[in-house]
């Protein structure tokens, strides 16, 4: 359930005697065999469904980008969890498509491209990692934040609402009244800024690209507002960590594309190149995406 008194979500009519009722919004992704009716085994035999409480407000606004807001936004997780907290809540950081059509559809690819991320690669780990083009080992971290889900609102009736228009382009873009969906992710900091960072800093920024190409995932518009530092290690509490020792994602994959679905969605839109063309034409994007990195990040050439 969504509480939002300040309507950041943009439902209709989201009152009761004059006060905002809670939004009711459904898990999309990921999906778990709970759902299905599958084993359950795992994670215990409650068959109800786990309803958390996520509570908006525009006032805990802390980042916008060119499709979606960002929110800071407290949520009480559903029994069995629960959180080592004064408040009993966690913390998440909350993303809703502005009112376009195709800003719904970037959080909608964003959503897919998240769901489709090894686990491992929002793990915390200790030691390090030898990263071809780096020239020395770079922290074992993860690449991206952890992704907590991708929910979709349901109207009065039920229906779950998955709005999107496929043949709209950013250039002419529609307005639409469609309620946002949400995008629940872990807050990962503020966006770096490679000049005041050591070699070794900007090195290890560096890795998580390459980490992600080596993945075969093009994150889409790589520039370094779309990195995000905060102190570290995050492996041990928060009163010892620093900004000396800092933790870094890559965030924003509204126009990421996995080669996994790379060219089904090619053909999909009318485009029927050979096997080999999709391949070079995927590899060339992670090869200009990995010569963006190297300028937004002032990574020399002949330094790897």
């Amino acid at each position: 359930m969504v509480h939002d008194p300040d309507n950041a979500t943009n439902q209709p009519k989201n009152t009761k005697d004059g006060e905002a009722k809670p939004i009711k919004y459904i898990r999309h992704y990921p999906t778990f065999k709970r759902d299905d009716g599958g084993d359950t085994s795992a994670e215990g035999t409650s068959t109800e469904p786990r309803v958390a409480q996520l509570y908006l407000s525009k006032a805990n606004r802390f980042g916008a980008g060119n499709h979606s807001y960002v929110y800071r936004a407290p949520l009480t997780l559903p029994e069995p969890l629960s959180a080592h907290s004064p408040t009993g809540q966690v913390t998440v950081a909350a993303k809703l498509s502005y009112a376009r059509c195709t800003a719904h559809n970037l959080l909608r690819n964003e959503a897919r491209v998240y769901n489709s991320f090894p686990k491992n690669i929002q793990e915390e780990y200790c030691g390090y990692n030898i990263v071809p083009q780096c020239r020395f080992p770079v922290p074992a971290a993860p690449i991206v934040p952890k992704f907590f889900g991708y929910y979709l609102p349901v109207d009065g009736r039920g229906n779950v609402l998955d709005n999107h228009h496929d043949k709209c382009s950013e250039r002419e873009p529609c307005s639409v009244s469609w309620p946002s969906p949400i995008l629940l992710m872990e807050e990962c900091g503020n966006p770096v800024e490679p000049s005041q960072f050591t070699l070794e800093q900007r090195t290890e920024c560096f890795s998580l690209i390459l980490r992600l190409h080596y993945l075969e995932i093009v994150q889409g518009s790589f520039y370094v507002r779309n990195i995000m530092m905060q102190p570290g290690p995050l492996t041990v509490p928060p009163e010892k960590r620093s900004s000396d020792t800092p933790s870094f994602r890559i965030i924003d994959f509204g126009r990421g594309e996995s080669w996994d679905w790379y060219a089904k969605d090619t053909r999909k839109n009318g485009r029927y190149n050979s096997p080999e063309t999709l391949r070079s034409d995927f590899m060339a994007s992670i090869g200009d995406e990995l010569a963006r990195a190297r300028n937004e990040l002032l990574i020399e050439d002949f330094g790897f």
